[in-house]
């Protein structure tokens, strides 16, 4: 989208850009190309450093041990020696200062690991194991320094944060190699940022370079293409008042003898043809225009006076021709109208003669309705008189069972009286033994009336929930018979009323059968009155459409001649239209 706009845009813009691409993109390359060259080989440099100073080392450790050796330094002295050269005096917290004479970037600096991982020479962590030390990405980096020191020497790649910002983590890079003398794992190591600092500052270089040659050639691009686009615009702005019909500009004098000059001369030369065309086009239009405008208005009261006698002729002939039609159809419909009025008549007839049987019917319903009645009046009477006799047996039988408690009430007072006799006759001794034995048989038949009792009690409890539940269901059925009683008594005064209506009913179809024989006699006069009106409606109808026929190819004649004067009117008022947009 940006592309389209861009060509789309004038052609000042694309000069400048275009120019500025062509100046830009080399420049960059170029730097970019000089960057990368310069950063890998600041890159070879710093690994040489790094190498050669582990190197210095060793090659140190070697003289110091050939002065054990001859026994002029004991190997703790020697030891000590190659630590404060490669590093310096240990100080008082146990660190030891980085060497600035050993140029290994800003924060490079030598260290010294057994081959367990202890640091044995160290800025910070002298002393401190650091086999296990992994960077950001969990590479245990130590041991990979040892493995490549044991290997005959070689680099190792790990990430790890500056001095003082923890969160900063940049890549490092380490030679390390293994002494043969003392054992011990010579290192060096600093961070890739300090090899390419120098690399680093020429690039910022060529960025202000490039800018500042960026910014020359801009400004000599636009004032080239500013003196190649203003005559331009000049031919253009002419043109757009060309193209709005203003033929008045005075000729564009353009100083310049190239392209832009030749364009600029065969535009005053159009302009000066175009202006004497107008002119005479102007002229022919307002000539025809006049003409066409007389013509189109006599075509007009012609075409006026031929639709006037076609559109009454059009009224009259509708008008006759809906009569025949509507005399038509009248007759069709009173034909149906008499067929179905015969219909109807016989309809009527059987009407009357189903209604008599329907009477019949419903009278015979009605009698038999009055004799359910009376049937229903009878059953609600019994089952009243039954409701009541249950009710009275209901109580008669909680009577006897009142009668059964008293008794039992008796036999009990008899069981205990018995024993008090018993008591009474065994304190009498051999005088009481025939009041004992009395005694004891009375109270058996005490129990055998208890027993009885209970028995009676039973059957008496049945007999009661029995009763009660007879009474239920008989009241039950008393309601059902008063509801049946009062609904059938309900239908019999329907039948009654429906009696009533189908008599009324009947009075009136035989009515109706009446009148329609007498229409049925009339609508047979009517109908051949109705035919003689459709015949000389058709008749006038026919002359009538002949005459509008000719009306209306007459009027169909004008109409064209008027449409052709309108249409030479209507071009000619758009050709004056487009010539008055031309300003002579």
């Amino acid at each position: 989208m940006k592309l389209f706009t861009l060509l789309s845009s004038t052609i000042k813009t694309k000069l400048i850009v275009m120019s500025f691409l062509l100046l830009s993109i080399p420049m960059v390359v170029s730097g970019l190309f000089a960057y990368e060259k310069s950063n890998d080989s600041l890159d070879n440099l710093g690994e040489i450093n790094l190498k050669n100073s582990v190197e210095m080392t060793i090659l140190m450790i070697q003289n110091m041990n050939e002065e054990v050796e001859k026994g002029n330094l004991s190997l703790e002295e020697a030891q000590e020696k190659v630590k404060i050269a490669i590093l310096g005096e240990k100080m008082a917290d146990g660190t030891r200062p980085i060497n600035q004479n050993i140029d290994l970037g800003e924060n490079g600096y030598l260290f010294v690991l057994s081959q367990d991982g202890v640091d044995i020479a160290h800025p910070s962590i002298e002393g401190q194991n650091t086999w296990e030390s992994e960077d950001s990405s969990g590479e245990k980096f130590v041991q990979k320094m040892i493995k490549s020191a044991k290997e005959g020497g070689g680099f190792s790649y790990y990430t790890w944060p500056l001095p003082g910002q923890e969160n900063q983590i940049e890549p490092k890079l380490a030679y390390s190699k293994l002494d043969p003398n003392w054992g011990w794992v010579v290192a060096s190591g600093t961070y890739m940022m300090d090899f390419n600092k120098p690399a680093q500052e020429i690039l910022n270089l060529m960025v202000i370079i490039i800018g500042v040659a960026l910014l020359l050639g801009t400004l000599i691009i636009w004032l080239f293409s500013s003196n190649i686009a203003k005559p331009i615009n000049m031919v253009s702005n002419h043109m757009e008042h060309l193209a709005q019909g203003n033929l008045t500009q005075e000729a564009l004098k353009v100083k310049s003898k190239d392209e832009i000059g030749r364009l600029a001369d065969a535009m005053n030369q159009m302009q000066a043809a175009l202006k004497d065309m107008i002119r005479n086009v102007s002229y022919a239009s307002k000539t025809i225009a006049s003409q066409s405008e007389e013509f189109t208005q006599s075509a007009n009261e012609v075409k006026e006076g031929g639709e006037q006698v076609a559109a009454t002729m059009q009224e009259l002939s509708s008008g006759a021709e809906s009569q025949a039609n509507s005399a038509a159809s009248l007759t069709e419909t009173m034909e149906d109208f008499n067929a179905k009025i015969i219909e109807a008549n016989d309809n009527g007839e059987d009407v009357v003669k189903t209604s008599d049987e329907v009477l019949e019917m419903t009278e015979e319903g009605r009698i038999l309705m009055d004799q359910s009645v009376v049937q229903m009046e009878n059953i609600h009477q019994k089952v009243t008189l039954a409701v009541e006799n249950v009710k009275g047996l209901n109580s008669q039988t909680k009577e006897i069972s009142h009668l059964v408690q008293v008794i039992e009430e008796i036999a009990n007072q008899t069981n205990l009286l018995s024993l008090n006799a018993a008591i009474e006759a065994a304190r009498a001794g051999e005088q009481g033994k025939g009041f004992a034995v009395v005694a004891s048989e009375v109270r058996k038949l005490a129990e055998q009336v208890s027993t009885s009792v209970n028995e009676i009690t039973t059957i008496v409890s049945g007999i009661i929930s029995g009763s009660e539940e007879a009474v239920q269901s008989l009241q039950s059925s008393y309601v059902e018979v008063e509801a049946g009683t009062n609904q059938i008594s309900l239908t019999g005064q329907t039948f009654a009323n429906i009696n009533e209506s189908v008599t009324d009913m009947v009075g009136k179809v035989q009515n109706i059968s009446v009148n329609l024989k007498e229409l049925r006699e009339s609508s047979g006069v009517m109908n051949a009155s109705i035919e003689e009106v459709a015949a000389v409606a058709e008749e006038s109808a026919a002359g009538v459409e002949q005459a509008a026929a000719s009306a209306q190819q007459s009027s169909s004649s004008m109409e064209e001649i008027a449409a052709g004067a309108e249409e030479l009117a209507s071009l000619a008022e758009e050709l004056n239209m487009q010539v008055n947009k031309f300003q002579l």
